[in-house]
């Protein structure tokens, strides 16, 4: 029976395997959000939404009965309209299945790849890394406003400069400078045992195919496994020039995800 639970059954929730694990971190990463919602029938189900408006992130092992699927849709029926939900991201099997059981309209979110890397690939660039502290917040935001722009979520022009500060007011946010100019981006979101998370990952449009991000990607994760972590990120499936940089520098696919919104 699938139930409203607390966030430490949620935290407590076993994943079938670590890769499992890798690929739902955000579930995890989800919980420290203070109205976050979560739902499990305490063994194959778990499901996290942090937010009004924001999707929810649904865990199902595979083999899980059509009753307890049935179930689960009909909780996504109910908490559209209690709790504002906006949407779902799982696993693609059963995000297909809540597809065709919902009885209203969905429209398909960007495919995500869920990335582990353990040991990476040295690679150098023209230039250097530097902290984000000495860089100029409007420059950062305007190559984060082209990140949006790849993740079909624009940045709106008045938000770059708070964006941009962020990160740069970040402790673990890096940029691949070129005579002091920043060309590429990098930030370590978050850092919990034992694993580092990485996003805002970026090289401006005016200096791409030319290794900066690569090295950038590269000698963050290299700090990273020299303190004894390992580092995750998710990309979008559908980039290619994204991924071919991720498993060049020495990630390795966990597991692979899809979602909807609710039109």
């Amino acid at each position: 029976m699938i139930r409203m639970i607390t966030r430490e059954e949620a935290r407590a929730f076993p994943f079938s395997n670590d890769a499992e694990a890798i690929t739902f971190h955000k579930m995890q990463q989800l919980l420290s959000v203070p109205d976050a919602l979560c739902l499990s029938d305490g063994r194959d189900v778990l499901f996290v939404r942090a937010g009004q408006g924001f999707p929810a992130w649904i865990y199902t092992r595979r083999g899980v009965s059509d009753e307890t699927l049935s179930e689960l849709a009909a909780s996504l029926c109910v908490l559209k309209e209690a709790k504002n939900l906006a949407g779902v991201i799982g696993r693609s099997s059963l995000v297909r299945y809540l597809e065709l059981a919902l009885p209203f309209p969905t429209q398909r979110r960007l495919p995500l790849t869920a990335y582990l890397c353990k040991k990476p690939n040295p690679f150098s660039a023209e230039g250097e890394r530097v902290r984000a502290s000495t860089l100029d917040p409007a420059v950062c935001g305007e190559l984060l406003a082209e990140l949006g722009e790849q993740a079909r979520e624009p940045l709106p022009a008045p938000a770059r400069l708070a964006a941009g500060t962020d990160f740069c007011e970040a402790p673990d946010s890096y940029g691949w400078c070129i005579n002091g100019t920043p060309v590429a981006l990098a930030r370590i979101t978050e850092r919990k045992d034992g694993l580092s998370y990485i996003g805002s990952v970026v090289t401006g449009s005016a200096h791409r195919k030319k290794g900066y991000a690569k090295a950038l990607v590269s000698s963050v994760c290299a700090d990273a496994c020299a303190r004894g972590e390992r580092v995750m990120l998710y990309a979008d499936t559908s980039y290619p020039a994204s991924n071919a940089l991720y498993r060049a520098v020495g990630f390795a696919e966990a597991g692979r995800l899809i979602g909807f919104d609710f039109v």
